[in-house]
């Protein structure tokens, strides 16, 4: 019993000791995201403003391929926070899109110059917090902010300010065809860490998407794209004659009772070279008496058996055999191969041998013939 203890407890120190050495080598990484990624949980994610859209009932998806494959739908939404690398063309396939009804919200620290707002450059960036007026609710004050910006929307008649501090126009509204742009140069309110500072979220949440048709946070500029599967490079009315085609075979085929699947051997080529030969066999042996004969083939077998698992020569003595099988076996199964070496004597010996001492024999020497057939 405590041996039995003993080897419990060292095989679970052993795995104990593999977890904590397989942890420490091989440890966890948080996955890295980068900056404003919708999905990220870091301080510079955009994931909580994601979650609290999605918690208020808003459809939000994140947007993972280029501008202009979006939608063509309207009442869309897309939320674009500080995007990598955006393009001239980019932005004029973002404007198509919102001309057929829907909106961009874009929060941008410095975006690209031309269409659709104007900008005026600050001699000095100053990212103090500072006051900042929301020009849609002039009687409600006292909000506060950090702002790194250095530049300011140029205020024009088709231009509707909606947030500015003492340097000019921080957020504005532009309608362009059936849609509207929102540009607010802040886009480091959105951040998880800084959303709920000074009143970054005050200013923000009369501004962000409601009941719209489906709001699109635009990852794909911050590294996430989704890749086209292979048929995307096939136009849409070869993808169909393809399928009509296949469908059409596939048709043919059943109508033909064409069959496809394994092929499978006639039982008649297995069962006469089964049981049924086995059966012949011993009948023949049985009709001619030569139960003698049979029960030499079981102990030639055996001796083989002992020879390729012992490495026993095929005519060593019963006694040399007895001793080999004490290296590899226990008292009760060498008594019961001794015994039926006996047996083999026996039968060798004997003026008469039926077939009933062979049935007996026959037994006990198949299961001596299973435990060497299992070494």
């Amino acid at each position: 019993m405590l041996k039995r203890n003993k080897q419990r407890i060292a095989l679970l120190l052993s795995v104990l000791a593999f977890l904590i050495v397989g942890y420490v080598l091989v440890k966890p990484d948080l996955p890295k995201y980068a900056g404003y990624v919708s999905v990220s949980p870091a301080q510079d994610g955009t994931k909580g403003l994601f979650d609290l859209l999605k918690e208020s009932g808003e459809p939000v998806k994140p947007w993972r391929k280029p501008w202009k494959s979006l939608p063509q739908a309207e009442g869309h939404t897309m939320v674009s926070i500080q995007p990598n690398n955006l393009t001239a063309r980019e932005l004029e396939d973002a404007l198509d899109w919102v001309e057929r009804g829907n909106d961009l919200l874009l929060f941008h620290a410095s975006p690209p110059d031309g269409e659709p707002f104007e900008f005026k450059t600050l001699p000095q960036i100053d990212t103090a917090v500072v006051s900042v007026q929301d020009r849609l609710r002039p009687a409600e004050a006292g909000w506060t902010a950090s702002i790194a910006s250095g530049r300011r929307i140029g205020e024009t008649d088709e231009v509707e300010p909606l947030l500015q501090d003492e340097h000019g126009v921080i957020a504005a509204r532009l309608a362009w065809g059936e849609g509207t742009v929102t540009l607010l140069l802040v886009p480091e309110w959105t951040r998880n860490d800084a959303i709920l500072t000074h009143s970054n979220f005050e200013l923000l949440w009369p501004y962000l998407p409601r009941g719209r048709k489906a709001v699109w946070f635009d990852d794909y500029h911050h590294g996430m794209q989704e890749t086209p599967g292979f048929l995307a490079v096939y136009p849409g009315w070869l993808l169909a004659i393809l399928a009509q085609l296949t469908v059409g075979a596939l048709l043919w085929l059943w109508m033909k009772a064409v069959r496809f699947g394994p092929a499978y051997t006639p039982r008649a080529w297995t069962v006469r070279r089964g049981d049924e030969t086995l059966i012949a066999a011993a009948g023949w042996y049985e009709r001619r008496g030569l139960a003698r004969e049979a029960l030499a083939h079981q102990e030639a077998y055996i001796r083989s058996l002992a020879r390729a698992g012992w490495g026993v020569r095929i005519d060593a003595t019963d006694s040399q055999l007895l001793a080999t099988a004490r290296q590899h076996w226990d008292k009760p199964d060498v008594d019961r191969l001794g015994e039926l070496l006996v047996r083999f004597q026996r039968a060798r010996e004997a003026a008469l041998y039926g077939t009933k001492q062979l049935e007996r024999d026959s037994r006990a020497a198949d299961e001596l013939i299973s435990k060497l057939e299992r070494k």
